[in-house]
Formats: structure tokens, C-alpha cells, sequence
């Protein structure tokens, strides 16, 4: 491993080489970076409030509080938590690095594991659970970062600029040449959601799985480069020790919320002008696939990123600034324990939200206006910061992240927290 990992190989952020067993495993309780976990846990909660939003039929706003919060999906919260998530995965990533190059191990063997285990989970989520699923697109990403684990910080960025620029024009003109045609029938959306709705199961599972299928042959490839763009700013953040920084340092972080709240600023203008300037295009159906639009393209997909991007980086650093006062660790603390079990909080909103949603359940997809979704948000939200601090007193891992560890590691690591007479 090169020095450029070296930054974060102290104190909480990697355990130091004198006492590293010669062998990786699952990272414990005290090693854990509980500023991230913080972040993990907001990004639970946008991810949970947009979903709602975007995929259960949420009616036409009908007041002036259902209106406000329909602006709030657009312009605060679509893309925005998703995006945050991603430059998370990459930090991840980076820490296990750390980790590898404390112990002088190869870390290839371990994380095509996790990250083929990440898949499973993400293929049994998005076929029989719920198709809006990431995880899929996450672990196929992942796969990719095993390239850059040697690669110095302004090579990632390098990189990352290349893989959001250039990558998605190269996909459309690629698809647009050779004449490629989508081989999954997309299902009418008014169909779709009366299926949901009313079907039976075999006929919700054809819908699911379908819209599953559909999204990744419209969606996949190009959207595969963006993500790894936010991955390899993640690893950026750990290799080149700003991570650190912007957790520990308030300084830093002032700093990192000044330079987001310009670029949020920016990325929102720009998408402002492009969405004038192109208005007369939007009645051309190949305006979003032929090559002769590329730098169109371009400009409207910067300015919505740079404002998405830089929108996620002011909730994080603002959350941090208070993360770093005794008082706002203390508040924050259940959002800190809900990141902690971000995989089964992830999934366990799926199960309740189908289940409230869908025709097996309470059936209520296309009968909740904006201010009821964000209802439903707060309640389930709640619910589960409470039961991830009663948990996490109990458990060293939330029970996904506990399979998810047993299949990466191939041994199943101790659940229960060791009471103190040392029984478990």
C-alpha cells in the first residue's frame, strides 16, 4: 500500500498497528466513526421521506402545506440524501483501506466478498421486496473501486471528473449507435399502480420485479459512473485525510458549508438557466438520447448534481457542527444508533412501507397527499431511532449488518454485547 492511505490510520478512524490482529474482521463498537454513523442515520431519513414521495402514488397537492412540501421533494430533497449515501459507501471503502494497510494484508479477497454479499441482499430486496432498490446498483459500483485502492488523492478526483462528465455521454452515444432497444416491457404507470393497489401477489411480483428489471436497462449504465464518481470522492476523503478534518474540526467543516452552500447556489442557478435555454427542446423526444445534444445534456445534468451535491454536503456539515457540541452528541445521539444499523433500516422501511402501501396490506398507494407521506415519515422514522438505541444496547450489530458481516468474513461474529461480569 502507498503512504497515500496513511491520513485517517489513528485513533478512531483505524486501529493502530501494534495491537491489529493479522487478520480482517468486522470493525467493533469503540473503533467505529460515530460522526458517520450520524450521517448514515440523516441520509436514513431523506431516503425514507423522497421514497415515499417518488414511488407510492402521492396525490396531487391539494393545500398550501401540500404544496411547500411537493417544492421541498424537488428542489431539498430528491436526489439529495441518495447523494449523500454514495459519497458514504466511498468513505467506507476508504476505511477498510485504512484497515488493510495497518495489518499489511490484501484486502481483495474480503471485499469481493462483501461486496458479492452486498449483491445477494440487493437482488432478494429489489425482486421480491421492493424494486426501487440501490443496494444493486451499489454493489455492482463497488466492484469497480478495487481499481482505485492504490491511486493517490488527486488521481481519484481525476477520475471521479472523468467517470461524471464524460462516462454517461459515452453510454448514450454508445446505446444511440448501435441502435439498442429496451428488452423488458415498461408497464403503463396508471397500471402499475392500480395493480399495486388492488393485485394479487403473483400479479404485485410480476409489477415489481418488471420495474426492477426496466430501471436498470434505461437507468443502469449511465447512472453507474455518477455513482462511482460520489464513491471515489468518498475514497478521496479518507485518502487525503479532509475526512478527518470535517469530522473533528469545526474550522473545517465552517469551511466545507461555506463551499457547499456556493455550490448548491451554483448547481441551482445553472439548472435554472439550462432548464430557459432549453425549454424549446423539450418537445423533441431525442433531446435526452442523440449525440448532437450532448453538451446540453451536460449543462442540465451539472447544474442539478452541483445542486443536489452541494445541498447534501450543507445538511452534513451542519449536522456535524452540532455533532460537535456536547449538547447536540447528546441529542443526536439516536440518529447516530439508526446509521449504525443503516442496512436493516434501509430494508425494514421497505417491508412497512409495501405492506402499508400495497394491495396485502392497507392498501393505500395513490391516497396520501405530501404532508400525509411526510407523516408517515416522521412516525416510522421515529420508531426506528428508538429501536436502534434499544437494540445497539443490547447487540453489537443491527441483524442485517450481522449477516452481512457473517458472509464477507465467512464466520459469524459475536452478536451480544459482553455484560460486565463478563457473560454475553
Amino acid at each position: 500500500m502507498t503512504s497515500s492511505v496513511r491520513p485517517l490510520a489513528n485513533a478512531a478512524y483505524g486501529p493502530s498497528t501494534s495491537h491489529a490482529p493479522a487478520h480482517l474482521q468486522p470493525v467493533s463498537p469503540d473503533e467505529r466513526i460515530h460522526g458517520l454513523d450520524l450521517l448514515r442515520g440523516w441520509a436514513m431519513f431523506g431516503v425514507l421521506w423522497s421514497n415515499l414521495n417518488d414511488w407510492y402514488g402521492t396525490e396531487d397537492p391539494a393545500t398550501r402545506l401540500d404544496r411547500g412540501l411537493a417544492w421541498a421533494q424537488g428542489t431539498l430533497i430528491e436526489s439529495r440524501f441518495y447523494s449523500l449515501l454514495c459519497v458514504l459507501f466511498g468513505v467506507g471503502f476508504g476505511i477498510q483501506l485504512v484497515r488493510a494497510a495497518d495489518r499489511g494484508l490484501d484486502i481483495r479477497t474480503t471485499y469481493l466478498r462483501r461486496s458479492a454479499a452486498l449483491l445477494a441482499i440487493g437482488l432478494v430486496h429489489g425482486l421480491l421486496i421492493w424494486q426501487g432498490d440501490i443496494l444493486t446498483m451499489y454493489a455492482l459500483v463497488s466492484f469497480a473501486m478495487l481499481m482505485f485502492r492504490d491511486a493517490s488523492p488527486r488521481r481519484l478526483l481525476v477520475a471521479a471528473a472523468l467517470s461524471w462528465l464524460i462516462a454517461p455521454e459515452i453510454v448514450l452515444a454508445t446505446r444511440y449507435m448501435a441502435g439498442l432497444h429496451y428488452m423488458v416491457p415498461r408497464t403503463d404507470p396508471t397500471t402499475a399502480y392500480w395493480v399495486l393497489g388492488h393485485g394479487t401477489w403473483t400479479q404485485i411480483q410480476a409489477i415489481r420485479a418488471g420495474n426492477y428489471l426496466d430501471w436498470f436497462q434505461r437507468w443502469g449504465l449511465m447512472l453507474y459512473w455518477s455513482i462511482l464518481a460520489m464513491f471515489l470522492l468518498g475514497l478521496w476523503s479518507v485518502k487525503s485525510g479532509f475526512l478527518r478534518r470535517a469530522i473533528e474540526q469545526p474550522a473545517t467543516t465552517r469551511r466545507l458549508l461555506g463551499w457547499s452552500i456556493v455550490a448548491a447556489g451554483l448547481g441551482l442557478g445553472l439548472a435554472r438557466v439550462v432548464s430557459v435555454l432549453l425549454h424549446p427542446l423539450y418537445g423533441d423526444p431525442g433531446w435526452w438520447t442523440e449525440p448532437r445534444f450532448w453538451y446540453r445534456r451536460r449543462l442540465a445534468a451539472a447544474g442539478f448534481d452541483l445542486s443536489a451535491a452541494g445541498t447534501a454536503l450543507v445538511y452534513a456539515s451542519l449536522l456535524l457542527l452540532l455533532w460537535q457540541t456536547r449538547r447536540g452528541g447528546r441529542v443526536l445521539r439516536p440518529l447516530a444508533a439508526t446509521g449504525r444499523m443503516a442496512l436493516t433500516t434501509y430494508l425494514t422501511q421497505s417491508v412497512v412501507c409495501t405492506f402499508l402501501f400495497y394491495s396485502y396490506g392497507f392498501r393505500l398507494v395513490g391516497r396520501v397527499g405530501y404532508s400525509g407521506m411526510f407523516g408517515i415519515t416522521l412516525a416510522l422514522f421515529g420508531v426506528q431511532m428508538a429501536v436502534s438505541m434499544w437494540w445497539l444496547r443490547r447487540y453489537r450489530f443491527g441483524p442485517v449488518e450481522w449477516l452481512w458481516r457473517t458472509l464477507t468474513y465467512g464466520a459469524a461474529p459475536a452478536m451480544r454485547i459482553a455484560t460486565s461480569d463478563g457473560a454475553t
